[in-house]
């Protein structure tokens, strides 16, 4: 049975702790626990009959795992995978699939070797509202798309309060930190909704006085292969959480706050403005992409996101991180 299959979660801080929890909810029982961190080890382990403990992973592969969930740095995620995708566990890897596209290829390859289910942990691609936006697209409620403005933002040191930012990856290069590896989904959506990113341009910049050597704001311009012209931004400084999109069409134009899930629809024929609301509560799409990993795991299926799509995705963030490369440069050269 599915619910048997020894399961190891490979990082116990808040997200290791959510994809845990939600196993438990779908009645997986069966679990190793793997974090260098005591306190983060006793916190998931929690309720949990007789769990195996470790703090590194050469231990956790004695206790010989079958599936694995990788919540650990993103510096870490890609030998991680390869050591346990060379085992035949099955892996599902949170975003993004490394800081760097070196041994991706090699990664992939040793998944498709031990015939493993190698699945990407973008969450939002099972989020109820923008599967509704989606849906709206694929219903032509716009017409052809000409345009999209997508962004948000949120203050790093409100991301987890009970933790220190300066300490936590996201605030650290050298473990793959910075804001546009973080927030990597909004541009995993770009892809989904919009298509592949033909050309890019892109402004990525430490901005703030945040205690960080990453970049702090992001802001990318794409042509995409469908002909759509897509703005992204994405900070860690606005005090005030947003994530809207604003989408602009031949026959009228969707405005979407996800947040909160309200999705207005002006429709040229009509000249109004017309408007729903999803409503969803924010675990919603991690059961949802959870249960899609068992399902593949059971069925033997390819997932919906799988190490092609994750190395795709993070070829685009490494394109937009770039453009911070290139100021560096020319900064270098002024000063020379």
């Amino acid at each position: 049975m599915i619910t048997e299959l020894k399961t190891l979660v490979l990082g116990c801080g808040s997200i290791g702790r959510r994809h845990l929890k939600n196993l438990r909810a779908l009645g997986m029982r069966n679990f190793i626990l793997c974090d260098p961190n005591g306190e983060a080890l006793a916190n998931a382990s929690s309720g949990l009959i007789n769990p195996v403990l470790t703090n590194n992973l050469s231990d956790a592969l004695k206790a010989r795992p079958e599936a694995a969930v990788i919540c650990t740095p993103s510096s870490m995620h890609l030998d991680n995978a390869l050591e346990l995708a060379k085992r035949g566990v099955h892996i599902l890897m949170e975003k993004p699939l490394s800081h760097t596209l070196e041994g991706c290829v090699e990664l992939e390859k040793a998944a498709s070797d031990k015939g493993i289910v190698a699945m990407m942990a973008m969450c939002y691609r099972f989020h109820p509202v923008l599967l509704r936006i989606k849906e709206l697209m694929a219903s032509k409620a716009v017409g052809r798309v000409f345009h999209a403005n997508y962004f948000g933002g949120h203050y790093l040191p409100d991301w987890h309060p009970d933790a220190d930012y300066r300490r936590e990856y996201a605030a650290n290069r050298s473990l793959g930190g910075g804001v546009v590896l973080t927030s990597i989904h909004g541009l995993d959506n770009i892809r989904w909704l919009f298509g592949e990113a033909d050309e890019v341009m892109s402004f990525v910049d430490k901005v703030s006085s945040l205690e960080m050597d990453a970049e702090d704001i992001a802001l990318g311009i794409f042509r995409t292969s469908s002909g759509v012209y897509v703005s992204w931004q994405t900070d860690f400084l606005q005090r005030a959480n947003q994530h809207r999109l604003v989408i602009a069409g031949e026959e009228g134009t969707i405005r979407c706050n996800i947040l909160d899930g309200e999705i207005e629809l002006f429709q040229a024929d009509t000249g109004r403005w017309g408007s729903e609301r999803v409503l969803f509560e924010t675990n919603t799409m991690y059961v949802k992409e959870m249960r899609h990993f068992l399902e593949c795991i059971e069925k033997k299926q390819r997932p919906s996101i799988d190490l092609k799509e994750g190395y795709r995705t993070l070829k685009l963030a490494l394109e937009v991180k770039g453009g911070s490369r290139i100021r560096e440069e020319k900064r270098a050269c002024l000063t020379a």
